[in-house]
């Protein structure tokens, strides 16, 4: 496995101050769950590849791979298991043995007995897991838990237009020196298709009609587009 002598995973500047550590311990897991929680978690697992890590996703057929590599994935570190049915657990298990970072996606069930066994497997090899959808991973709750609060949209303006880029409000939450709340304000993507930190103090002035998460009816049909597959 690469990466086997460091602590943590390294986390790209933009996310690090959602972790106690700056990274991503070894052996822990991550629960993110919101209206941009694929994109999150996408953008999570970039330090970890341009490090030489390898990262799996199990059960996320839905990730389109141009815009994650235009967020900055490199997907060249990646392989993906679509849909593993019944056998999940043992492939998950059996991923904990060689590579880095899974990513799993949120209809992935585990009995509780497979959970455990999982977790005390990714603790001994170091790998950790990303669950995405899910605050409760392996059924116990996440080591740290990254939830967006509020995500909106901008680039449509008088019912018409195309949407330009994303401003989401992430708040992280977890055990030990994770337990203080964070917060962090960000384009995901931005009006480039990047990760970016919003400056505060720009705020949303230059942006059109902003789409918000809490209009179920309209957000429900805009969420993650542009890592949905092609």
């Amino acid at each position: 496995m690469a990466l086997a002598h460091d602590r943590t995973f390294p986390v790209v500047d933009e996310l690090s101050g959602l972790f106690a550590d700056r990274g991503i311990r070894r052996g822990s897991t991550i629960g993110v769950t919101g209206d941009a929680a694929v994109s999150l978690a996408v953008a999570l697992t970039i330090g970890v590849a341009r490090s030489g890590g390898w990262v799996v996703a199990v059960g996320l057929p839905f990730v389109g791979s141009m815009a994650a590599s235009e967020l900055g994935a490199e997907l060249s570190r990646w392989a993906f298991i679509d849909r593993p049915g019944n056998q999940a657990g043992d492939v998950v298990h059996a991923l904990a043995t060689s590579v880095d970072l899974i990513l799993v996606g949120p209809d992935i069930k585990l009995r509780a007995d497979h959970g455990r066994k999982i977790v005390a497997r990714m603790r001994e090899r170091g790998t950790s897991v990303i669950a995405v959808g899910n605050p409760r991973p392996f059924h116990s709750r996440a080591d740290v838990s990254l939830r967006i609060k509020r995500a909106a949209w901008t680039g449509i303006g008088s019912g018409h237009g195309r949407l330009i880029s994303r401003r989401v409000e992430v708040e992280a939450m977890g055990r030990g020196a994770n337990a203080s709340p964070r917060r962090q304000l960000l384009w995901l993507p931005d009006g480039k298709g990047r990760l970016s930190i919003i400056d505060q103090s720009d705020g949303v002035k230059n942006s059109s009609r902003l789409i918000r998460a809490e209009n179920k009816k309209v957000f429900s049909e805009l969420t993650e587009p542009a890592l949905r597959a092609s």
